[in-house]
């Protein structure tokens, strides 16, 4: 009898295992017919969590990004259904499960005696496994990291007419859908495997490791400010005034790539970084935004896309539009260090020709811009007669945002839902934020092409990552009172690049 194991989708493509009672519970709600599962009621750790059975989606509550999720099938013989898990060694304290296909391959090489290193080069490409000495060494580099066998609840299948134990619940459908995207790791205990905000599967004998971003105020993940970790210590609008945005603006780096479909697990970044030559306007951004990488405490710092020390080589190869850099290790302005290697495969996954961002701290460098469609227009008037929760004595500042289907790009695509409305209050903070909005509005951030979370839809015009409050009423989920919210939003924007200069 197959057993069900349930995996998430981290920054790079890979599938990672939820633990066995969160993949026993997620099962048992799918056989039920539960649309929606908070995975807090499930595992504390991960509070901050649901899962959209019927659309395969994790979702961040409190950001509404989306990941892919499966169900992969084992039988009995397999170490998870035997209770028993393969983990390797970030460092100190961290470890981090393989999916269960290597794991599977590392079980059989340790029962065959191991004589010789396993290779899975479609499965774990560069890298070689030694179960004798458990280590695991990239072929390129020569860089080795512990690997362990770890006992952990077995994995089975619920009982046929078993619900969930822990509140599986079926909350209302959000209103303020976020569009899936790619992008490599932003935490900033540098965990590979384990983006920030997503959880880990540990064994039984040790709590689940979270490593969640959600300090205040809490952004946007795929592009997320350092300030939102927890372990780094996150004029007035003319009434009635309509805003058009431009229609220079490039296209976003948003474009959501799909499941690996070989490539499910890897310790690490190897790869090859070369592709597309990054465009002069980038190179040129580059080189007046970095100076040469110098190590200032005692151990060497930790390059955020291989995870290799800086000291050490990159994982990805060199490409030539980098060479006029004259070093293979930079600092950027903002005093966090990369691989001037690892750079270009970071913005080679983006479809951006002006701009990227610092993984550490979102920084944007160049000016980011959007997919939105061209056919929107907004416009932001002033009401004095109406105030908002918390801002009693201030007006409320409305913006309205209208889109028509069209087509873009060749592609067709739907606008449904429009025109749709989101309150500020008429402050000097809510005008500051309402003027930074109208610059992401033009610059095509505000909104994107994407697959509805709602309805399921595919290429329409959905919410871009920007939280709007889109009700007046007082509690409600996406009204006020938010004492945070204009904060939030701010650093939202921010990572988007769009700041008070």
């Amino acid at each position: 009898m197959s057993i069900v194991v349930w995996e998430w989708q981290n920054e790079l493509n890979i599938y990672l295992p939820y633990s066995a009672l969160v993949s026993e519970q997620l099962e048992a709600a799918r056989n039920n017919n539960v649309k929606v599962v908070p995975l807090g009621g499930i595992d504390p750790y991960l509070e901050t969590f649901e899962v959209n059975i019927p659309m395969m989606k994790q979702k961040t509550t409190y950001n509404g990004k989306t990941r892919e999720i499966r169900r992969v099938l084992i039988d009995s013989s397999h170490p998870f259904a035997r209770g028993v898990k393969w983990e390797w060694n970030f460092k100190h304290d961290h470890w981090f499960p393989y999916n269960t296909e290597v794991a599977k391959k590392i079980q059989e090489c340790a029962d065959g005696g191991g004589a010789a290193p396993l290779q899975l080069p479609t499965l774990l490409p560069g890298y070689s496994i030694d179960v004798r000495t458990m280590i695991q060494t990239n072929v390129n580099t020569g860089f080795q990291r512990k690997i362990r066998r770890v006992t952990c609840q077995p994995y089975h299948n619920p009982g046929p007419s078993s619900l969930p134990t822990r509140s599986v619940q079926q909350p209302p459908v959000p209103q303020q859908p976020a569009r899936q995207r790619v992008s490599m790791p932003t935490s900033s205990q540098r965990v590979p495997t384990f983006p920030a905000s997503q959880p880990a599967s540990q064994p039984a004998s040790q709590p689940a490791a979270a490593f969640p971003t959600a300090a205040q105020p809490r952004p946007l993940s795929s592009t997320q400010p350092a300030a939102a970790n927890p372990s780094r210590a996150r004029g007035r609008p003319a009434p009635a005034a309509t805003y058009p945005q431009s229609s220079q603006a490039a296209s976003s780096n948003a474009s959501r790539a799909g499941p690996s479909s070989g490539n499910s697990s890897r310790a690490g970044a190897s790869s090859s970084s070369q592709g597309t030559p990054l465009s002069n306007t980038l190179q040129t951004i580059i080189r007046s935004s970095c100076t040469a990488y110098q190590q200032m405490g005692p151990t060497p710092d930790v390059c955020p896309v291989c995870q290799n020390n800086m000291t050490d080589p990159s994982d990805y190869t060199t490409h030539p539009s980098l060479t006029g850099l004259q070093q293979d290790r930079i600092t950027l302005k903002c005093n966090h260090h990369i691989h001037t290697q690892c750079l270009h495969a970071l913005i080679s996954q983006s479809s951006s020709s002006t701009s990227f961002s610092c993984l550490e701290c979102q920084r944007s460098y160049g000016v980011r811009s959007g997919d939105q469609p061209t056919s929107g227009k907004m416009a932001v008037k002033v009401d004095n007669s109406i105030s908002l929760a918390g801002y009693e004595q201030f007006g409320t500042i409305i913006v309205t945002y209208n889109f028509t289907s069209g087509t873009q790009n060749g592609v067709a695509y739907s606008a449904h839902g429009f025109p749709r409305t989101a309150y500020f209050p008429d402050s000097d903070e809510g005008n500051d934020v309402v003027d930074l909005i109208k610059v992401a509005f033009k610059r095509r951030l505000i909104f994107t092409i994407g697959d509805s979370v709602t309805t399921g839809a595919k290429n329409c015009v959905v919410w871009n990552d920007i939280h709007h409050k889109t009700s007046m009423r007082r509690n409600d989920t996406y009204g006020y009172p938010d004492p945070g919210y204009l904060a939030r939003v701010r650093a939202e924007l921010k990572s988007k690049g769009v700041e008070q200069s």
